[in-house]
């Protein structure tokens, strides 16, 4: 990142120059010297949205190199978003909500009013202490987790979300739907979307009964808080079965079943069961929601509003 940079702003006969402070990665940090934050510039390469915003309502001066601008000077305000995201943070930032990573996030906001131990997450999660250390000391830097109690000889420390919407917001803006799952869609000859539902219900079990796959997106939605009708019925798997074949016909697009394979087995954790159907959790399906068209982000939202989401 070059340095001695700065900015000048003229007008109304006075004229004010602010220093630009590159840094690698944008942080919550810059929130902590609100004085030094409006007097200089914060830049970086990428100004994630949910921190932008709480930088703006601080008035911090900030920018990043996808075009982002916010400056005010007290007699002047320039308010510019960036159109796309062509630069990212270096790739040596830790990632919290990469595949496996998202483990993590996904438990805590499928709980959000749960304290945890680091060995409660690690088991709970299946990641290694030290991944788990690392991305705790991140979401708490961070202030999307707080430390309730620190360490004792006799206890260990504790933790629980601090703030849900902010983590919820910043998994979202990162989502990538075409990197974490692979899509194949089928025509079944059925207008009934509960018998669609429970014919793939029954897809989905093993020899033993056992379940193979967890519904998402709207039929899960539809479950736990309906908003809108879809003729679509959605699940994740870990494999497609092999019987799939022998009612559905594969289509590239426009199906009426979405058999999901992801790229890592984190969706098929915490888990809930309504009806009988076992579904992912709420904040998955919420996510889920948001890579589909139609009618799936107003489904989404109003999953996220309800007074019974993620709890």
């Amino acid at each position: 990142m070059p340095k001695g940079l700065e900015i000048r702003v003229d007008g109304k006969g006075e004229k004010q120059i602010l220093p630009v402070r590159p840094r690698l990665h944008a942080s919550r940090q810059w929130l902590k010297d609100l004085a030094e934050g409006r007097s200089t510039v914060a830049l970086a390469p990428h100004v994630p949205e949910p921190l932008a915003a709480d930088l703006r309502q601080a008035g911090i001066n900030h920018a990043d190199l996808n075009g982002r601008l916010f400056l005010s000077t007290g007699w002047a305000l320039i308010d510019r978003r960036p159109a796309g995201r062509r630069h990212r943070g270096p790739e040596a930032a830790f990632d919290v909500f990469a595949a496996k990573t998202s483990r993590l996030a996904r438990c805590l906001l499928a709980h959000r009013d749960q304290e945890w131990t680091q060995e409660d997450l690690t088991a709970r999660t299946g990641l290694s202490r030290g991944l788990v250390s690392r991305a705790l000391a991140h979401l708490t830097e961070e202030e999307y987790v707080r430390q309730e109690a620190k360490a004792t000889r006799t206890s260990p420390a504790r933790y629980r979300v601090q703030s849900f919407d902010r983590l919820l917001d910043a998994w979202q803006g990162a989502d990538r739907w075409v990197d974490r799952a692979d899509v194949h869609q089928f025509s079944v000859l059925t207008s009934e979307v509960s018998e669609l539902a429970a014919d793939v219900r029954e897809l989905l079990r093993n020899k033993d009964g056992q379940r193979t796959g967890v519904f998402t997106q709207w039929f899960a939605a539809r479950l736990r808080q309906a908003y809108t009708d879809s003729p679509v019925v959605s699940a994740y798997v870990r494999k497609l079965p092999e019987t799939t074949l022998r009612f559905a016909r594969p289509v590239p697009n426009g199906g009426n079943l979405w058999l999901i394979v992801p790229k890592d087995e984190g969706v098929f954790q915490e888990v809930q069961e309504v009806d009988g159907f076992p579904l992912v959790c709420d904040v998955q399906i919420y996510l889920d929601l948001q890579q589909v068209g139609g009618r799936g982000q107003e489904q989404a939202n109003a999953l996220r509003q309800w007074e019974g989401f993620a709890r």
